[in-house]
Parts: structure tokens; C-alpha cells; sequence
């Protein structure tokens, strides 16, 4: 397999750290690991933003998540139908109250219209033009770039800001997060999902829309809390499922999936496995 490499980065772009080590390719891309902070990622960084568009059209999920966003506006979806860690992650920010939320990524606006249901004060931030155009035809506040911009040109606040399978795709994350921490209002909170690199499987899947180019960092619960502490907040909690049921799908299929369920098991027992995806709370101090 012919490997994609490029120049090795000088700083981690999670945790700003300067010792890299080379990692196994995948994909058929050159990786590195921050001996810092554990963050594995792509050599290269920088990707044209026109491929999400691409890779995503051609995955039934992308369509399938453009119908969700649709009957989400219909009424017929709500709550209950969001992702797990969408549904945690209302739940967790909701504890401290209900206020003005932005959801950073925020596709054609499915989490917007709900949290807009359940009392929120919404505004998304969307790179992609497809779906930021539909989730303005819906009624929401949309800004169509990245939140770096969105936060040097917008005077607006907000209690809490969200961002759900982004950081993976970014070249920049410390830089996005430091965006997201801005828009916060003091004491405001940030709730972010991502691929578990501690999922054993996280590596194994090669969906084109999980891996190298389109995902190009993959962070563990230390990665993850050394860009929030990186980026000035203050890490409140982590969490995941118990194992990593996705990802052992993607690999094995359903009937792959039950039948290594019991050693999944086992070795979340011994500490040797996690969920597919990690979620993190965090605060502006």
C-alpha cells in the first residue's frame, strides 16, 4: 500500500507539545502520536473542505441524516430518535440550566430543532453549504463558514456550545476549541463527542467516512482533556458506552458483533475495551 506522507508536524495540534513519534499508517496515510499527550493524527493537516461533500454524499448516513433533519421538522422525530450521545449531551448541559446554545457542525439541524423544542435559544455554525442551506430553510440561525470566523465577526454569546464528530475532521482542533471558548458566556459549558481511540476497533474500520482523509485525529480521554485544558477550559467529566458496539459492527457486521459481545465484555470488565465514541463536558472557568 503506497503511504501519503508528508512533512512531519512540529507541534501537536492538540496540546501544542513538540516530541512526535511515528505511528503505523492507516489508510494509506503517514500518522504520528504526540508522546505528550497521546493524540494520534495524520501527518499531514490540511485537506480540501469540498471532500466532506464528497466522501458523505456517497454514504447512505448522509442521506440518511438530511431525511432525519426532514422529519425532525415534521414533527414525526424528536428526542428520542437523536444519537445517544446527542440526547447525553442535552441532558448534561441542561443541569445547569437552559439558555442559548450553538451547535458547532451542525448539519442540516436536526439537534438544533429539538433543543429548540425543549426551550433553547439556537444557532449553528456549518462549513458544508448543502446542509446549512436546509437547516436555514427550517428556520434556524445558521452560519455557514468555520467557528473561527464566526467568532471574530459575532458579537453573540451563548451558555452552552456543542460540537458532535467534529474535532476528528479539523486540521486546527486547539484552535476550534479556542473559538468555541470565546462565543462562551463566563461559566459556560462545551459538550463535544468524538471516535474513542480507545475503542480497540477505532483503527480496524475502513468505512471512507471514518478514516484518513476525513478523519484525521483520533483522540483518547488524555488527548481530548489536554486540548480543553490547552484551549483554557476546565474539563468537567468524560464518558462513553461500555463497549464499543459500533465500531465492531462496522468491522464484523451484526452477527460479528454478537458473537464477540461476551469478550467485549470481558475486557471492558479488565479495562482493555471502551465505546466507540467518547464524549467530554467542559467549562470556561
Amino acid at each position: 500500500m503506497t503511504v501519503v506522507a508528508a512533512h512531519a508536524s512540529c507541534v501537536c495540534p492538540a496540546c501544542e507539545g513538540l516530541e512526535e513519534e511515528p505511528a503505523e499508517p492507516y489508510n494509506g496515510y503517514a500518522m504520528v502520536r504526540c508522546r505528550r499527550c497521546e493524540l494520534l493524527h495524520t501527518q499531514r493537516r490540511e485537506f480540501p473542505v469540498s471532500q466532506y461533500e464528497n466522501v458523505y454524499a456517497e454514504q447512505s448516513a448522509y442521506r440518511l441524516m438530511m431525511d432525519a433533519a426532514r422529519r425532525t421538522a415534521s414533527g414525526e422525530l424528536g428526542y428520542r430518535d437523536l444519537w445517544w450521545f446527542k440526547r447525553l449531551g442535552l441532558r448534561w448541559l441542561e443541569r445547569t440550566g437552559k439558555g442559548r446554545l450553538l451547535d458547532v457542525g451542525c448539519g442540516p439541524g436536526t439537534l438544533l430543532m429539538v433543543a429548540r423544542q425543549r426551550g433553547w435559544d439556537v444557532a449553528g455554525v456549518e462549513p458544508a453549504a448543502g446542509p446549512a442551506q436546509l437547516a436555514r430553510s427550517y428556520g434556524l440561525r445558521i452560519f455557514h463558514g468555520l467557528v473561527e470566523d464566526f467568532a471574530g465577526s459575532s458579537r453573540d454569546r451563548f451558555d452552552a456550545i456543542t460540537a458532535f464528530e467534529v474535532l476528528e475532521h479539523v486540521s486546527r482542533p486547539l484552535a476550534m476549541l479556542r473559538a468555541m471558548r470565546e462565543l462562551l458566556e463566563p461559566a459556560g459549558r462545551i459538550f463535544v463527542s468524538v471516535p474513542n481511540l480507545d475503542d480497540p476497533y477505532c483503527l480496524r474500520q475502513q468505512i471512507p467516512s471514518n478514516v484518513p482523509p476525513v478523519h484525521i485525529n483520533f483522540f483518547n480521554r488524555r488527548s481530548l482533556g489536554a486540548a480543553m485544558r490547552s484551549a483554557g477550559l476546565e474539563v468537567v467529566r468524560f464518558g462513553s458506552l461500555p463497549i464499543p458496539s459500533s465500531s465492531v459492527r462496522n468491522v464484523h457486521g451484526w452477527r460479528g458483533f454478537a458473537l464477540r459481545a461476551p469478550l467485549l465484555l470481558v475486557m471492558r470488565i479488565v479495562g482493555r475495551a471502551d465505546g466507540t465514541t467518547l464524549v467530554a463536558l467542559a467549562q470556561r472557568p
